[in-house]
């Protein structure tokens, strides 16, 4: 069997410094913001978040991963933020998680996202049904 081997400057990633993904303390403020922007207990979030995920997850690690003094010490586990963003009802987790120019859209956001995309494409489909009629009527 061959393998071949792409050349490095081919990858969508040599443009980017070392380091520039390292999103580990944006996620850690922004689950900060969320619970104290939320309302919620940690023990309730805790409980939520065990109950989604289905894993043994307790106050204690929710105030692990939001202590100042432990920050860069623990990972949250992708699935958690998963869960901690529907949770709190804050895209900011998520989004704190993709820096490299992805966007995260809460429902709401979808919607409009996606309403704008329809309006694009009926103006794309209004400009060739306008130069086919022009076509059929020869004016153009």
């Amino acid at each position: 069997m061959v393998q071949l081997t792409l050349p490095l400057s081919s990858l969508p990633t040599t443009h980017m410094a070392a380091g520039s993904l390292r999103c580990l303390e944006a996620v850690y403020e922004a689950v900060d913001a969320a619970i104290k922007a939320s309302g919620l207990t940690r023990q309730y979030i805790a409980d939520e978040l065990a109950r989604l995920t289905g894993a043994n997850v307790s106050e204690h690690h929710i105030n692990s991963w939001t202590a100042a003094s432990k920050k860069g010490e623990r990972h949250i586990p992708l699935e958690y933020v998963a869960a901690l963003t529907v949770i709190l009802g804050d895209a900011r987790i998520l989004a704190a998680a993709c820096p490299a120019g992805y966007v995260v859209l809460s429902p709401e956001e979808a919607a409009i996202y996606e309403m704008g995309k329809v309006v694009v494409e009926e103006r794309k489909r209004s400009r060739r049904k306008r130069e086919l009629w022009e076509r059929i009527n020869g004016e153009g």
